[in-house]
Parts: C-alpha cells; sequence; structure tokens
C-alpha cells in the first residue's frame, strides 16, 4: 500500500513543480530499476553534482528512495522512486490552487507528448500495439462507477512494479469526471 503525501505546503510545491525534478521522476518511473546519481545525471545530460542535488530535494520529501550499495568493493548509492500516492487536492480553494493546476497539467502533457512520439515512431497500422487513446462519455449509477473505479485502481496498483525483463513499459494518464447532467448544457 503506498504511503500518501498531501501536497499542502509551500516547499513541497517548489520541489515538485521544479521541471527538472519533474523530468527525474519520469525517469526514474520508466527506469523499473535503481539509478545511481551519475546514471541520472547521464541520461539527462545534467552534471553529477546538479543530479544529486534535485535527487537529494526529492529524497528529503519523501517521494524517492536512497539507499548504499556495495558494487565491485565500493560503495554506490542508488535511487528510486518510492511507493508513494502524491494527492494535488485539485479541489482544494487555497493559496496553492494554481500550483496543484500547474502540477497536473505537466503530468497530463507529459503523457500526452509520450503518446504523440510514440505515434511518429511506428507504423500506422502498428500504433494499436504502441499506444491507445480514448475518449467518449460512459453512464454508470454509483455501483457501477465504485466497482469501475477500484478495478481499475486495483489492476494498476498490481501492475506498477518492473517485474520481468520482458516487462514493456507503459505509461498512462487515467482521467475522468462526473460530467454536468444534460439537463444543464
Amino acid at each position: 500500500m503506498p504511503r500518501i503525501i498531501d501536497l499542502e505546503q509551500k516547499c513541497q510545491f517548489r520541489v515538485l513543480l521544479h521541471p527538472v525534478r519533474q523530468e527525474i521522476i519520469h525517469l526514474l518511473r520508466l527506469a523499473g530499476k535503481p539509478l545511481s546519481a551519475n546514471g541520472v545525471a547521464k541520461r539527462m545530460n545534467l552534471s553529477p553534482i546538479a543530479a544529486q542535488g534535485h535527487l537529494k530535494k526529492l529524497v528529503d520529501m519523501g517521494v524517492v528512495l536512497q539507499r548504499e550499495m556495495e558494487v565491485h568493493d565500493r560503495k554506490v548509492v542508488l535511487y528510486a522512486l518510492d511507493d508513494v500516492e502524491i494527492r494535488l487536492h485539485l479541489g482544494r480553494k487555497d493559496t496553492f490552487q494554481g500550483e496543484r493546476e500547474a502540477m497536473a497539467a505537466n503530468i497530463v502533457d507529459g503523457t500526452f507528448r509520450g503518446l504523440i512520439n510514440a505515434t511518429h515512431q511506428y507504423p500506422e497500422n502498428e500504433l494499436d500495439q504502441h499506444c491507445l487513446l480514448r475518449f467518449g462519455a460512459f453512464h454508470l449509477s454509483p455501483q457501477e462507477r465504485e466497482e469501475l473505479f477500484a478495478l481499475i485502481i486495483k489492476y494498476l496498483e498490481t501492475h506498477n512494479a518492473h517485474l520481468d525483463q520482458d516487462d514493456e513499459h507503459w505509461e498512462y494518464v487515467f482521467m475522468t469526471y462526473r460530467a454536468p447532467d444534460e439537463s444543464t448544457l
């Protein structure tokens, strides 16, 4: 069960809204294995010192785990995403509403850019094997909504760890909201 981080403090937004740190989180999510600061630096064209500084802020916030290991008789520090759920609290009316919305927009935009890149990498007749975009509306009873959300959340939670060498990496944004009733349109 993931530990929950509620975004409520200015320092949390300052850490997470930094574009380099967002890219580090994205890199660690897709890597599926711990990386050293040098590994992060090389993949992101950063200096090792800069990568360490950004990683330290993410470790201090509790988003990233840091652990030491011995490799070939020398200590190596590795970083991986911790099992956390970051709650944005989009509906909260406070002084951080703009930051909450900016962070949500960055998350959605990053996944959308990845989807667009995939459409340019593969032939059109193979796209259904590499990306999926569905949109529309569905009509559910409150019980059906609860069942659907529970099913999706359980599936995502049981498939969020990189387990097998042959696993494919998929990035997603699941977004749904209760639309206005047709009589109010």
